[in-house]
């Protein structure tokens, strides 16, 4: 066990189901933890392979039999730390068969008893195995639901999202637009330096749009060297002015790729939700603004006919 710091009770133990699983069989006097219990929370967990919903069915079993103020988990590639507040705090890196699961804390305001933390030990095995399940149903869902060469959202994603967002948008009334980008010439750069290049460009111009760009903001690549984004709580000139802004961070950066370089431009056109858009007319409109933003000369912004 660690040494309590200050006023928290700083735990650092790894719970390994190898390692650990000699624990299943003790008894903790005075909680609520027999086997048929244990049983039920393991069974309850392995229900879903939501991880937000997993967490949450654990810190609802686990709450009231110790009395705590919140339980936390923070994924192995979260970079958050923990706030406790002044209160007690005991936490675990779970790890499964070697792989790390991230961590999660249990805080309270008085201080966990060695008992306690055998209990808590032991509930955390019947965590591991729908944990880890979890984990590695999310990490399959994002692979079907992102690019793999840019990392941004792909077409399945896009029609899911935006139906939602719509709704979300119409619903509390709030602005919600759509930028279509193209790039120009896009064939003209896979026609003189390859295909691997053309990727490069793909790969940088994601990176260009995501300088200009809110974590809020959803980017997706709808095809080819096509892309849209959806920018939440953004009226019409508030779109026009994030997409001035992509458009000169891509003329003004050249991609770099194997030693060469060369400058692209992008066009764009802009749509703004009505109380009436579907998803198909939300986006026709605004790819009617892109096509007359290259017809009219591209490398430029077009805004919707209103």
């Amino acid at each position: 066990m660690a040494t309590p710091t200050l006023s928290i009770v700083k735990g650092s133990y790894t719970v390994d189901m190898d390692a650990q699983i000699n624990r299943v069989n003790k008894t903790i006097d005075n909680l609520n933890a027999d086997k048929h219990s244990l049983l039920e929370l393991s069974n309850k967990l392995h229900s879903t392979l939501d991880l937000d919903n997993l967490i949450t069915l654990f810190k609802l079993d686990i709450t009231p039999i110790l009395n705590l103020d919140d339980v936390l988990y923070l994924s192995s590639d979260n970079t958050e730390t923990i706030d406790t507040n002044g209160r007690h705090l005991v936490s675990y890196q779970l790890v499964l068969h070697k792989k790390d699961l991230g961590e999660i804390a249990l805080i309270r305001r008085t201080r966990f008893s060695e008992k306690e933390q055998n209990f808590i030990e032991k509930v955390l095995i019947g965590l591991l195995s729908p944990l880890n399940n979890a984990l590695d149903y999310q990490h399959a869902l994002n692979l079907a639901l992102h690019d793999p060469l840019t990392g941004v959202f792909n077409r399945l994603a896009m029609n899911s999202i935006v139906i939602r967002e719509i709704e979300l948008a119409q619903r509390n009334n709030n602005p919600l637009s759509m930028i279509a980008l193209d790039i120009d010439f896009f064939k003209k750069v896979n026609d003189t330096y390859g295909h691997a290049f053309g990727d490069c460009v793909l790969k940088h111009l994601t990176e260009c749009v995501k300088q200009c760009t809110r974590a809020s903001d959803a980017m997706f690549r709808y095809g080819g060297e096509e892309f849209n984004l959806l920018l939440n709580n953004t009226s019409l000139s508030g779109a026009e002015e994030i997409a001035e802004r992509i458009r000169e961070n891509i003329e003004q950066t050249p991609c770099i790729c194997n030693g060469e370089s060369i400058n692209i431009t992008v066009s764009m056109g802009i749509s703004l939700l009505n109380e009436s858009d579907t998803q198909e007319s939300f986006l026709k409109r605004a790819d009617d603004a892109l096509y007359h933003a290259k017809s009219s000369g591209r490398n430029q912004v077009v805004c919707e006919r209103i």
